[in-house]
């Protein structure tokens, strides 16, 4: 069995900082909302339309869009342009006639945002560049009498304060995207072990029927001519070499697109993959379907694998007491269709909770079913059992 790394996709992490970072300034803003309400009265209109609301109209789309899982980088762009700009233009949208104890723009608030947003939109680097030059744009503006005229230390203590504190926030992101893109890096080298591990069990169980054939039908023929005495039984034993070898000749596993295969054979060769050796559960498989419908060996190959695959899940997973495979084919007016069912009694599961890693489901079943054009359909409900239905359609 190849590992399957564990930890949180890079998609799932961009969703989950988004939300984090979306948290983080509607905390901030709930904290500042005072400074917010007194210092709009004193700003200019325009800063306030674009600074103000249309700052909290970002954060609300950001918000929902953190929930949504989808336009968050251009959302995060934008708002952290905007509290950039924003304290760039405080000096200019308020007068310098203010009271004494206006205090520091309610902006500076966001300063530690907006190195998320930068470092969340752009990446690490721009986004500890942009918190550097912004906590030295805050302590210039910190010491005009728009905002306060604090001193140069004071000034400077608070947006080092600041500088670091963002900084750490972007070094943070961009160790988190890091982390989550290696373990996507490791789940898809999984998959592609997983799926060469599952073409070599493919063949594996192909070889292991050929070896049953062999066993059950050439040697019976090589027996029986060794023992025959009479013309009669000479005769016999020939029949019955003839039998073996087109037999032989009908289940050849040169494995090539070209080699046809009956419903009925599909069926055999799924029943004797899973028979059942007296365990839970029971497996039972039943085919049926025109004899004159006949399937490539890549349709037969991807049915056999996917519906096996299914199986398998059941047995290992399921607590199931009984499993039914149904092979059901037809051909209406030349067009192909095969259904293989595999139902079980098990205890089923939630489906939106298996995880996309669970490379039973997505590639020995859905993936190969897909290879062909063909559809996987999954239904599960716990206490249920879970049903699986391979369809495949083509030309036959």
């Amino acid at each position: 069995m190849v590992p399957i790394p564990n930890g949180v996709s890079a998609k799932e992490t961009h969703k989950l900082m988004g939300r984090g970072i979306a948290a983080f300034a509607l905390l901030l803003l709930l904290q500042v909302s005072g400074s917010i309400v007194t210092q709009s009265g004193l700003a200019a209109p325009w800063w306030n339309a674009m600074f103000l609301w249309l700052l909290l109209t970002g954060i609300g789309c950001f918000s929902v869009a953190s929930i949504r899982g989808r336009g968050l980088r251009w959302t995060s762009s934008i708002l952290s342009l905007l509290v950039l700009a924003g304290l760039l233009l405080w000096p200019a949208a308020v007068p310098t006639t203010v009271p004494v104890d206006i205090g520091t723009p309610w902006l500076w608030a966001m300063i530690n945002v907006g190195a998320a947003w930068s470092a969340f939109a752009f990446g690490t680097l721009p986004g500890c560049v942009y918190t550097v030059v912004i906590g030295s744009v805050f302590a210039v503006v910190r010491t005009l009498p728009q905002s306060g005229s604090a001193s140069p230390s004071t000034a400077i203590q608070d947006a080092s304060f600041s500088t670091v504190l963002g900084i750490i926030i972007c070094l943070t992101i961009g160790i988190l995207r890091q982390a989550s893109e290696r373990v996507d890096t490791a789940a898809e080298n999984a998959i592609n072990r997983y799926r060469e591990a599952a073409a070599e069990t493919a063949l594996s169980n192909e070889r292991t029927r050929v070896d049953g054939l062999l066993h059950d039908s050439v040697m019976s023929a090589l027996l029986t001519a060794s023992r025959s005495g009479s013309s009669l039984e000479r005769l016999s034993s020939a029949e019955l070499a003839r039998s073996a070898l087109a037999r032989l000749g009908e289940h050849e596993i040169k494995q090539t697109d070209a080699t046809t295969v009956s419903v009925s054979e599909l069926a055999s060769r799924i029943r004797f993959t899973v028979q059942d050796d007296g365990d839970t559960p029971t497996v039972t498989v039943t085919g049926e379907g025109s004899t004159s419908l006949l399937l490539s060996g890549q349709v037969v190959r991807a049915l056999f694998e996917a519906s096996t695959e299914a199986v398998a899940n059941a047995v290992r997973h399921s607590n199931a007491t009984r499993c039914e495979v149904r092979v059901l084919g037809q051909d209406p007016k030349g067009i192909a269709r095969v259904v293989v069912s595999v139902k079980d009694n098990g205890d089923g599961f939630r489906q939106e909770l298996v995880s996309d890693r669970r490379l039973g489901i997505k590639v020995s079943i859905i993936g190969r079913m897909r290879t062909i054009g063909g559809t996987a359909d999954i239904s599960s409900h716990p206490g249920k059992g879970t049903e699986v239905i391979l369809t495949w359609a083509g030309e036959a």
